[in-house]
């Protein structure tokens, strides 16, 4: 017998965690934060007690057979290897709410995720972009292959999302089939891949898709045609050759340093203006990882050297310039900026705003597309705006999403003609109708479903 149980994730968008269950072997996907507005970073977590913490924060689900045997023992569950079931873990993407909890882990649970979900999650490590730790168990998969523990089968099949190694799953067990979609989109720089994606999965018995587009408004889903969207990653690569070439000052990026291959794709439309990618360090280490041909420069605002390497890294004693990558790149720093403006586009995360205390009088333009804060719901937007506004900096916001859009949801569901449609990761995931699904459940945390 298999069947499915819904931790979290349901009505919200975040913390996804499914458990697909057959007599011998327990399939968990996926392991990312649920409700992570509880986490208040003005307070630290207590050192080799992360997981016991983000678990009585309603952040992390309280699960037999994941932890590690401490932390299981207060929190009155079983650990890793104390289950009568073999269990393991797919990851459709590197998005917080999807492996957030990853380092939560006891460490010899098995971790699987697409070959490029693993290369950027163990560069994020490198980088200190990760939350605890690096979980030490994880198996890359290729795009289209499959991998069997116990009675399961999964297939790791590509989508096109805004980070680099996204993914749904078709898992086979020897009831049937069910498909996750993990988070996909339509309007990025490969729709064919989200479209490959429902073909594959075509005839699933059940189908688990994320529904964050309809979250926020009434939407009749029958009626929607499509396609429905103007503003593309195309036509934003569009918009940013046309400013590189007009604007006559410094211009200043907030990019999702995940989104690797928007970066990579700006770099190389900017060069017939003749300006130069200013990557920070964590940008700089994912895209030497993916692009090593990508020819830019790393920004350390006070850099007394000018190329990366071991000494020049020490000397700057900023760690992040040891990646393998950054060695041989050029380094630019605050008075290179200040002196050729028109040179340079700056890739800046947000928790550096306040270096355009020194760069305002040279720059033109700022541009918001999907760093932090992503929007007005977060107390830090406000801020950012004000900010900008009190230094008479000129932005805009190019936002794009990662998520596809009403029309493509319905879509998809048409094309896999789903049994079952369980829609979920959505604030309103009963808005998902399709008149080619069978029967759609809405489940609640902990409910069970028998396939």
């Amino acid at each position: 017998m298999t069947k499915l149980r819904f931790y979290s994730g349901l009505r919200e968008i975040g913390g996804t965690v499914v458990a697909v269950e057959t007599e011998n072997t327990v399939c968990f996907f996926d392991f990312g934060f649920s409700y992570a507005d509880r986490i208040d970073d003005k307070v630290c977590l207590r050192e080799k007690k992360e997981a016991f913490d983000y678990v009585n924060l309603g952040v992390l689900n309280a699960i037999d057979g994941i932890y590690e045997p401490d932390t299981a023992k207060k929190l009155g569950l079983k650990a890793y290897g104390e289950t009568d079931k073999e269990i393991f873990f797919i990851i459709s993407h590197m998005h917080i709410d999807h492996m957030g909890g990853l380092g939560c882990l006891d460490r010899k649970v098995p971790v699987y995720m697409s070959t490029d979900s693993a290369k950027l999650y163990h560069e994020m490590g490198i980088m200190g972009e990760l939350e605890v730790r690096e979980h030490e168990n994880v198996i890359p998969v290729d795009y289209d292959s499959s991998f069997t523990v116990g009675d399961i089968k999964v297939t790791c099949i590509q989508v096109d999302h805004d980070v680099i190694g996204a993914c749904g799953f078709l898992i086979e067990t020897n009831e049937g089939k069910i498909c996750y979609t993990g988070d996909y989109r339509y309007h990025g720089f490969h729709p064919e891949i989200s479209a490959a994606f429902a073909d594959k999965c075509k005839g699933a018995d059940i189908m688990i898709s994320e529904g964050v587009t309809i979250s926020f408004a009434d939407v009749d889903m029958l009626s929607l045609e499509g396609p429905v969207r103007e503003r593309t990653e195309l036509t934003l690569l569009e918009d940013m050759k046309s400013v590189s070439a007009s604007e006559e000052g410094l211009i200043v990026i907030n990019n999702y340093n995940r989104n690797v291959e928007r970066i990579h794709r700006l770099i190389g439309v900017i060069k017939d203006s003749g300006r130069v990618m200013a990557l920070e360090p964590e940008q700089a280490d994912y895209i030497a990882s993916f692009y090593p041909e990508d020819e830019f420069c790393v920004y350390i605002p006070e850099a007394t050297e000018n190329i990366c390497g071991e000494d020049a890294a020490k000397k700057l004693s900023d760690e992040r310039l040891l990646a393998p990558g950054l060695n041989g790149r050029r380094i630019v720093n605050r008075s290179d900026l200040k002196a050729s403006p028109a040179k340079y586009i700056l890739q800046q995360d947000y928790r550096h705003i306040y270096e355009l205390f020194d760069l305002k009088d040279v720059l033109s333009l700022y541009v918001h597309m999907d760093g932090a804060p992503l929007g007005d719901y977060d107390p830090s937007y406000a801020k950012y705006c004000s900010l900008l506004d009190n230094l008479g900096i000129h932005y805009e916001h190019w936002g794009l999403g990662g998520h596809a859009e009403p029309y493509y949801l319905r879509h998809t569901v048409d094309i896999i003609e789903p049994k079952i449609l369980v829609p979920l990761h959505s604030f309103r995931p009963e808005q998902l109708v399709s008149e080619h699904a069978g029967k759609i459940i809405l489940p609640r945390p902990l409910d069970e479903i028998e396939l």
